[in-house]
Parts: structure tokens; C-alpha cells; sequence
């Protein structure tokens, strides 16, 4: 699962996942890496290729802080599934420039390019939806950061389209 982490006024995107007993996590855009985790109560232990993280985590739903012997971090965490939910129900995201599916379809055209510069309302894709084809327009004025999807793609509501890098002002 896909979580996005507010600190210090940044944010950071960290994907943790299970499988065949085994855990892993991608900081970012890096490739991700098996690690250990283990917990008891409010103490964790993270054993990774860098080194071994005590932590005792302590918070609520979205704020947390970890108090550790070097000093106290205070940040929030969003899961990928709360800020799909958020975006469906039309609730603003001021750091949300990306492009979700607001419902099940297919994509049966993409019209832009990885690294192309977007406006607000310039077209990015078609998708079919109940047999009718829905113009994907963009939000923001940026750079197409990542084409996630391929023409002929099967989409669920909820699936990331396109990440955009918002134009900065100058």
C-alpha cells in the first residue's frame, strides 16, 4: 500500500508491502528493498540493508510522532486508499496534482507524452466508461511526470493515471 507522509512542510511518498512472508518498502522513486519489521505495542524495529531503526510510534489516524534518543519526529501519514476516497468526494487537495480514474473503464487513447508541458484543461486522455468515451483533462499547469497507464488498460475507480509536476511560478 501507497502512503503519503507530510514532514517538515515536504512530502514523501513510501510504499510498504507484503508478500510470500517477506516485507518491502520503496522510499520515493527507489527501488524497493526487503526489510524487517518487528513490533510490540508502541516499539518498532525496522532492520534494513542500512542499518537497524528503533522507533516507539505513537499517534492518531494521520499524526504521529516517533520519539527516538536523537530526537523527536512529528509528521502525518495519508494511505493511498483515504486520499482516493478524499478526491472522489470532491474534497481539495492542495498537493494533489495527479490524475485518477473517477470511475471503471478502459483507456482507449492517450494523448500526451512523458515529459510534455500541460495547461489546465488540455486533454491527456479518452477513456470508455458505459459506452461512452470521457475526455481526461489536466488540472494543473506542470510537466507530465509519469504515464501510468497503456492504451487498451482495463482501469478501476481510483487508479492513478497520470502523475503531473505542477509549472513553478516564477
Amino acid at each position: 500500500m501507497l502512503f503519503y507522509i507530510q514532514y517538515q512542510g515536504q512530502e514523501y511518498k513510501v510504499r510498504v508491502e507484503s508478500r510470500d512472508g517477506q516485507h518491502w518498502v520503496a522510499f520515493g522513486d527507489e527501488a524497493e528493498q526487503p526489510v524487517d519489521i518487528s513490533y510490540y505495542g508502541n516499539d518498532y524495529t525496522l532492520l534494513h540493508e542500512k542499518g537497524v531503526f528503533n522507533a516507539n510510534i505513537v499517534g492518531d489516524k494521520s499524526d504521529y510522532t516517533v520519539w527516538r534518543p536523537e530526537g523527536n519526529l512529528n509528521f502525518t501519514v495519508e494511505s493511498e486508499y483515504r486520499r482516493i476516497v478524499g478526491l472522489l468526494r470532491g474534497q481539495n487537495l492542495d498537493v494533489e496534482n495527479n490524475i485518477y480514474a473517477k470511475m471503471p473503464g478502459k483507456i482507449t487513447k492517450i494523448t500526451t507524452k512523458l515529459g510534455a508541458s500541460v495547461s489546465n484543461g488540455d486533454s491527456l486522455m479518452v477513456m470508455e466508461a458505459m459506452k461512452m468515451e470521457n475526455e481526461i483533462k489536466a488540472q494543473v499547469d506542470g510537466e507530465i511526470k509519469n504515464i501510468c497507464v497503456k492504451e487498451g488498460q482495463a482501469v478501476e475507480t481510483g487508479t492513478l493515471l497520470i502523475e503531473i509536476a505542477p509549472a513553478t511560478e516564477s
